[in-house]
């Protein structure tokens, strides 16, 4: 196995094909014994999923989700999202596949000088007491990722309409949407109520919104002025 460094923990994996190629940058040399062992078992996950094409597709998922379920024993979720850093501080956005959060983000790298934090799953921790977001290897089609940690700023769930507008959402608007983007099919009742905690954690203290648009540039500039209360 070799030993990579994902959201401040030392992973152990064997991997190989798109999964190998994305944790490369993660790739560490550190000793002592990991904080995660990861596994799956390809051909189970073959069998449950025959639309997959391959067995590479089915190991990059499975680890991927592997890896989910074994960070909330280090309050630690996931969501389905593309994040972007900017002034110091992680921006999620999140909606299901296909709504425009790649096209969303891309317009906050181009107009406002952003940089991609993880393009499909970055990793949320709560650390000393404060949420900080990281890039991971399970990063999207175009491997947009990178594998520092900043502090979590805000999330926005996107959905598609005529005009651009943004809300603050309360928590019991928030919750399903949260749920809905992240680990929400486990097997065990312990982590899913580890998993309904932590989402309520995120919840208190970070501004999570619904952010309705147009995927326009304009679009971009509406998210950022209520997000980071500037214009």
């Amino acid at each position: 196995m070799k030993r990579y460094a994902i959201a401040q923990l030392q992973v152990d994996m064997d991997v190989s094909g798109r999964t190998l190629q994305q944790a490369e940058p993660y790739a560490c040399e550190a000793e002592g014994p990991a904080d995660i062992i990861l596994t799956c078992d390809i051909g189970r996950i073959m069998e449950l999923n025959p639309q997959l094409p391959n067995e590479e597709v089915a190991e990059y998922l499975g680890m991927g989700a592997a890896f989910a379920r074994e960070l909330l024993a280090f309050q630690g979720t996931y969501l389905h999202a593309s994040a972007v850093i900017l002034d110091g501080k992680a921006y999620l956005f999140s909606a299901p596949s296909g709504t425009g959060k790649s096209t969303h983000t891309e317009k906050w790298c181009r107009l406002f000088g952003a940089t991609y934090l993880n393009d499909d799953k970055p990793a949320l921790r709560l650390v000393d007491g404060v949420w900080m977001a990281y890039g991971t290897p399970w990063s999207g089609k175009h491997d947009l990722s990178d594998p520092k940690g900043v502090p979590l700023g805000g999330i926005a769930f996107l959905r598609r309409g005529q005009e651009n507008s943004i809300r603050r959402l309360p928590s019991k608007e928030a919750i399903p949407r949260f749920m809905s983007q992240s680990l929400w099919r486990v097997s065990q009742q312990a982590q899913m109520e580890k998993q309904l905690m932590l989402a309520d954690s995120i919840l208190r203290q970070i501004p999570i919104w619904e952010l309705t648009c147009r995927n326009d540039d304009d679009a971009a500039r509406v998210a950022r002025e209520a997000m980071l209360g500037t214009i």
